[in-house]
């Protein structure tokens, strides 16, 4: 059981957009679900304005999660860090957004009811909050790493291409240029790797003499990709610019591809929108 909890887990891609429609969508379908199904009593309760108290609980739901996916991921970005995501962390962050419902669905309901606040009640409503929204999230969880693990685990066989040898054997030389237009990087494509971004600078790893080497460049990683004309070298992720013509193996687990090189215990992930690469590998 505690194996499976560790297993990597496919961290959500979504833009700061996305995630605010996430949550409103989440808002709106409990708020519906309320008016709708009017449960745990709320069909005996006889208020003009039940409708509009009802909607409250679903503001609730979309203000929680707007805290726990967009405030606490850039405040402790260390535990959101997407390469450490497990299935573990998925039902923490879950247990944690059913509590924040549960404390807001608590403090609405005194303030609606004018009830005084009991630890009692706290539990009623984190039993009322789970009962609606466990057991299909559970099941979402469970769905979404099978689908995930059985996509991204199949054997992947990388064969050279014609622009492989192209690229070895007529390498030209790339120009990386930082922000100030004076640092600047000139390696052959052949000897390049890949680049790593970190907010505002990019780490460029590239061979010298057979021999791994890195360079650390102020300069956002679209700004270096713009340098860059050759077809075998593109995004595979938000953070990573990758060499196909160095990668030599493929590897997938839930969270999706990673591209190998030859001889270095080097790995790069690829961002799922940006699986098509690995059938330009095959």
């Amino acid at each position: 059981m505690f194996k499976i909890l560790q297993q990597p887990y496919p961290y959500p891609e979504q833009t700061l957009f996305q995630r605010v429609l996430q949550c409103i969508k989440e808002g709106v379908f409990i708020a519906g679900f309320l008016i709708i199904f009017q449960p745990f009593g709320a069909s005996m309760w006889q208020n003009p304005n039940k409708n509009m108290y009802l909607l409250g609980y679903g503001i609730i739901t979309m203000v929680a999660g707007l805290v726990i996916r967009i405030s606490l991921p850039s405040v402790f970005k260390v535990y959101f860090k997407e390469s450490t995501w497990t299935i573990a962390k998925e039902v923490q962050i879950t247990l944690l957004l059913l509590a924040f419902i549960t404390l807001g669905n608590v403090f609405y309901t005194n303030f609606v009811f004018d009830m005084s606040f009991r630890f009692r009640a706290v539990m009623e409503m984190f039993a009322s909050v789970l009962i609606i929204g466990m057991f299909p999230i559970a099941f979402g969880i469970a769905v979404n790493y099978i689908y995930k693990l059985k996509k991204y685990s199949q054997p992947v066989v990388v064969v050279p291409t014609q622009n492989n040898q192209i690229q070895a054997e007529q390498s030209t030389v790339i120009k990386f240029v930082a922000d100030n237009e004076k640092d600047f990087l000139e390696i052959n494509t052949a000897d390049f790797l890949f680049i790593e971004s970190s907010d505002n600078y990019a780490t460029v790893y590239f061979l010298q003499n057979k021999s791994l080497q890195k360079q650390l460049i102020r300069s956002s990683l679209s700004r270096l990709e713009t340098q860059v004309s050759d077809p075998n070298i593109a995004r595979c992720h938000r953070s990573y610019v990758v060499n196909l013509a160095q990668v030599v193996r493929v590897s997938g687990n839930a969270q999706g591809y990673k591209f190998h090189f030859k001889t270095f215990d080097l790995s790069v992930p690829v961002a799922r929108k940006y699986s098509e690469l690995v059938e330009k590998l095959r």
